[in-house]
């Protein structure tokens, strides 16, 4: 009996290590297809899938390479099914490859094969890609491309593809998305990094690893390199022999990487690794420290062409511009904002973004044209040159993605404002935008992280928490049996009404009223409209106008009492949200309705008073109603505390905006009254 006990034991554990074993690997082998291949489903938790990543595995380490050096390889093999012929776009890549214009280092492929599967008449029918199927694009004087699609492909063909990269630049690691645009049933990339490398390890996304594994070897590394003596050249081995760290990483079930309405950028939250190098330690060499500080980024920021020495060499140029602008003004604040107000108003922006300046900036001031960085550095120096303290902030648009604010990584940054300091008070500026009142910021820039580049830089936070939408809206409607008259009048929020400035300056004044008649339907007249404080960027607009529309001579009149709403449609449709929630700002918004019962009819049906609130203390919804014989009040208000909601709090959102909708559709039922 005793030994029967131990034979079931060992029976168990050797039941166990196949089961680990077999979930330590993906389950097929690549380069191995069979009729079984083709009756892949899709996945239960992508079930919309129109193609699943079967496999993609990657591998890099650095080795050697021909420049006395080390460099790194990479390795990728991918197998991809395609449910339908919309997933055939899974087929198509290209392979981004860097090369200086300064010395010898380069990226190149030295492996590729690419081969798709189909099945037909039971058997697997193989199409390999050709090489005069693989083109090489120019992307920009230092990236060359290979782009190529799968041949074919069409619905139900399985596809692999590998290849083998060789990088000098170990400064760039090879990063790894285990999340794509398509499902990914196993995602897993392993590193080899000497010891002589240090890099930090960023990760991101929310699905947990699978394998997280690491461990250590002893590795051998032969480095060739070549001396010049006398008349010719001196061949030399230096071999090192040192402790190598091996790190894997593994994702299981990957569901695609998709657009949601109120995000930053999807790239914020896709699954991945990235490699920063922070030191080099050379055998018998002192530690070369690769990662910057803040302090020594800035510092060198300041020395750098087009960023610290384009604003010092443009300093006074603009005096004698200004000198009527601010001819008399004492008041520092005051001053600031006319010089700000010059530069905004006299200088456009050509759409380019970057925290650096384009060229000369004195060229700049001829052209009254230029980038980001060319009209806000620009504005730093005039406001110095002025006697305002003034520093560059550096950030990152909400669409770039978020910076780290302990790792200087400069790549992140792609926008650069102004800081001024008067007394006790700080304001942001940014001139690039014609309708951008003093100290304020588009809602493109609360992202975040940003930088003031101090003598001690500081980091500071743009929260879209920090920033509050107010809007109320005042309604008057009179109704009789013939039409429904009215009037509105609408005190819009800041950002909204830098929108709608925008569109008037691009389109005119009927654009927006034309977009309020087409809100409306086309049975609604607008007349006597007007808008205040258009060309005074520092107050929000308030657009005015009367409404009439056609009423049918009925016993029962059914009218909606919130003509301005809250939100026509609920922007969350999906049931479940991997990803947060990120508004713009905060929300604020009140509407305030007098309305008029016509004479010969009374109150049949009336929408009852609500409030609800979101979460604890998030938000809140009221609706308020007050019925007399002749006249009807109605206020609601919906706010919303702050503007990033997490995962786990969507679906209280969800509701709380669905809700919000349904009741501000809720209508008014007049009949006519008995005589």
């Amino acid at each position: 009996m005793l030994k029967r006990i131990q034979f079931l034991v060992l029976f168990a554990v050797v039941l166990i290590s196949i089961s680990v074993n077999a979930q330590d690997k993906p389950p097929f082998k690549f380069g191995k297809v069979s009729p079984e291949d083709f009756k892949q489903k899709t996945p239960s938790f992508d079930s919309g899938a129109h193609a699943i990543i079967l496999g993609d595995m990657g591998y890099s380490r650095i080795v050697p390479n021909n420049d006395a050096g080390f460099g790194y390889e990479f390795e990728r093999k991918i197998r991809v099914f395609i449910v339908d012929k919309n997933g055939i776009d899974a087929g198509q890549f290209l392979i981004p490859l860097f090369s200086s214009t300064n010395n010898d280092m380069k990226e190149e492929i030295r492996k590729f094969n690419g081969v798709t599967y189909n099945l037909e008449n039971g058997k697997v029918v193989e199409t390999k890609l050709d090489g005069d199927q693989v083109f090489t694009e120019k992307v920009t004087k230092n990236i060359t491309a290979k782009k190529f699609s799968l041949p074919a492909l069409r619905e139900g063909s399985i596809f692999e593809l590998s290849y083998l990269l060789r990088s000098d630049y170990i400064f760039e690691f090879k990063p790894w998305d285990f999340q794509r645009e398509h499902p990914t049933l196993w995602s897993e990339y392993e590193v080899e990094i000497p010891e002589y490398y240090d890099y930090v390890f960023l990760t991101q996304g929310y699905k947990a690893y699978h394998i997280n594994t690491s461990k250590e070897s002893s590795r051998t590394y032969r480095i060739h390199s070549t001396r010049s003596e006398g008349l010719g050249s001196v061949n030399r081995d230096i071999v090192f022999t040192g402790m190598a760290k091996m790190k894997r990483w593994v994702m299981k079930d990957v569901p695609a990487l998709k657009p949601e309405n109120f995000i930053t950028t999807l790239e914020n939250y896709r699954s991945k690794i990235e490699f920063q190098l922070s030191a080099v330690r050379y055998p018998n060499q002192p530690v070369q420290m690769v990662m910057e500080n803040w302090s020594k980024v800035t510092d060198d920021l300041m020395k750098r062409e087009s960023f610290g020495e384009a604003m010092r060499k443009v300093e006074g140029s603009l005096d004698d511009l200004l000198k009527p602008v601010i001819a008399g003004i004492t008041d520092q604040t005051e001053k600031a904002k006319r010089i700000y107000e010059y530069v905004r108003d006299n200088f456009t922006w050509n759409g380019s973004g970057g925290i650096y300046s384009s060229g000369n900036l004195k060229n700049v001031i001829k052209t009254r044209k230029g980038g980001v960085g060319d009209i806000n550095l620009m504005l730093i120096s005039a406001l110095k040159s002025n006697g305002i303290t003034a520093y560059p902030v550096i950030l990152s648009t909400r669409d770039r993605g978020y910076t780290h604010e302990l790792y200087p990584l400069m790549d992140r940054f792609n926008y650069v404002v102004c800081a001024a300091l008067i007394g006790d008070n700080d304001y942001l500026l940014d001139a690039t935008e014609p309708e951008l009142g003093f100290g304020r910021l588009g809602s493109k820039c609360y992202n975040g992280h940003a930088r003031v580049l101090m003598n001690e830089p500081i980091p500071i936070m743009l929260s879209a928490d920090s920033v509050l939408e107010r809007k109320v809206t005042l309604a008057t409607i009179v109704a009789s049996p013939q039409d429904i008259k009215g009037s509105i009048q609408a005190s819009l929020g800041y950002f909204q009404s830098t929108k709608y400035r925008n569109l008037i300056r691009q389109q005119g004044q009927d654009a927006i009223f034309s977009s309020l008649k087409t809100q409306f339907g086309s049975t609604f007249e607008i007349s006597n409209t007007g808008i205040d404080s258009l060309k005074k960027q520092d107050l929000p607009i308030k657009i005015t106008y009367d409404f009439v529309a056609k009423n049918e001579d009925a016993d029962v009149l059914y009218i909606d009492p919130v003509l301005d709403p809250f939100s026509k449609d609920n922007p969350f449709q999906s049931a479940q949200r991997a990803y947060p929630v990120e508004m713009p700002y905060r929300i604020d918004e009140t509407y305030l309705l007098n309305f008029e019962i016509p004479p010969g009819y009374v109150v049949d049906e009336l929408p009852k008073s609500a409030k609800v609130g979101l979460n604890d203390g998030d938000g809140y919804f009221e609706y308020l109603v007050s019925a007399e014989p002749t006249r009807i009040q109605l206020r609601t208000r919906v706010v919303l505390s702050k503007a990033y909601f997490s995962p786990e709090e969507y679906e209280p959102l969800r509701e709380f905006f669905g809700y919000v909708i349904k009741k501000q559709a809720e209508q008014i039922v007049l009949k006519k009254s008995q005589p």
